[in-house]
């Protein structure tokens, strides 16, 4: 089976149906990662297929959260979810924010190879990110606790915006740990059909 199939099958599972343009240049960017991966260590996992299943997919599970235009991406990485969010959603706008400068030079030559015009790349530290309170969505799968994930994003979606962390298991701890400033709206479980894991999706909001 080739990426492109692999891709539309598992996202038709998961009930997102992509057009083949958007899964062609979601196929672009996995091989451009498998590419730089080799000299720059992007991600650990190593294998395209293994891409596809623990990171593209998951990425993808998390479109349907995505109500809102302006989209920031905290920790992104190599580009996950954001870089994916912002191919599948050409007509939002997705802010990749990273403080490794491999990571963010990758993203750079991304958006430029693939001629992505809705992206902003952003190389450096949250606390020193200026656009507070001007974003849709918060999201990261990058944060060890939900905790820090708030202390570090608190004053960046707008009043009507929300947080949007990924995790693994049903993280009941951390909830229990989360400041007062914010309330827990959902904890949905993600239907990822090629991680046995589980994954769930932690929607946050601002209070007052």
């Amino acid at each position: 089976m080739t990426h492109f199939d692999s891709i539309q099958k598992s996202a038709q599972q998961m009930g997102v149906v992509l057009s083949d343009e958007t899964i062609q240049m979601l196929v672009r960017y996995l091989l451009m990662l498998e590419k730089w991966n080799k000299a720059y260590n992007l991600t650990a996992i190593r294998d395209i297929e293994q891409m596809i299943s623990l990171h593209l997919l998951d990425s993808i599970a998390t479109l349907s959260f995505i109500t809102g235009n302006t989209i920031i991406d905290v920790g992104t990485g190599p580009g996950l979810p954001g870089m994916v969010l912002a191919i599948c959603y050409p007509e939002k706008h997705v802010t990749l924010l990273d403080s490794n400068g491999k990571k963010t030079r990758f993203l750079t030559q991304v958006k430029m190879e693939l001629g992505i015009q809705n992206v902003t790349i952003a190389n450096e530290r949250v606390e020193k990110h200026t656009h507070q309170g001007q974003y849709d969505h918060v999201i990261s799968r990058a944060f060890a606790s939900l905790q820090d994930m708030i202390h570090w994003t608190l004053l960046l979606p707008k009043e009507s915006g929300n947080f949007l962390a990924m995790k693994g298991v049903y993280p009941s701890d951390e909830i229990m740990a989360l400041p007062t400033e914010v309330e827990v709206v959902s904890v949905t479980p993600l239907n990822v059909p090629t991680i046995q894991a589980e994954r769930h999706m932690v929607v946050m909001t601002r209070k007052g």
